[in-house]
């Protein structure tokens, strides 16, 4: 499987990947992050049970993309999310999501998985449904941006819905 646990030597180009402007403007927290900061929410993470965090590589064995689940409670549901290194080929957005899919329903063995995505990221939004997950409700103004809320759409996939083919 292309998804491998996060270790320290990802740590810098994770950071560059989440730091491009182009991936900032889908996540919650939408500021840089300087390299202290980084290597400090690592080991935060090293302790969080309810965490998992997986380095996704392409065909080639290079890193790619960063799949994360939080709540996690194995057989049970968590949230993921994603993201990829911005240079990476178009269509290897399709590949990390099938295989974070593939890891949270047969190695996490998880009932549901959920999904909040800003209203605003359209791109986010339609890759979700196109991975199957359903809309299940808008948090409004759920978010806010520095300037002003934004709505929060929750999905959700139950393992069952999961197409795996």
């Amino acid at each position: 499987m292309p998804l491998r646990p996060l270790t320290e030597k990802d740590l810098m180009p994770m950071l560059a990947w989440r730091n491009d402007p182009f991936v900032r403007k889908g996540m919650c927290n939408a500021r840089e992050i300087d390299e202290k900061e980084h290597r400090a929410w690592f080991g935060r993470i090293q302790d969080d049970l309810m965490a998992r965090w997986f380095m996704h590589e392409n065909a080639a064995g290079s890193p790619d993309g960063v799949v994360y689940f939080t709540k996690c409670v194995p057989g049970r549901s968590a949230f993921w999310g994603f993201y990829l290194d911005p240079a990476a080929p178009r269509g290897s957005g399709l590949l990390l999501g099938a295989d974070g899919l593939k890891l949270a329903f047969e190695t996490l063995a998880l009932h549901k998985l959920n999904a909040e995505v800003l209203a605003g990221n359209e791109r986010s939004l339609r890759f979700h449904e196109r991975l199957g997950f359903r809309r299940e409700g808008v948090f409004i103004e759920h978010h806010f941006e520095g300037i002003t809320y934004v709505d929060v759409v929750r999905f959700g996939l139950l393992a069952r819905e999961w197409n795996h083919a």
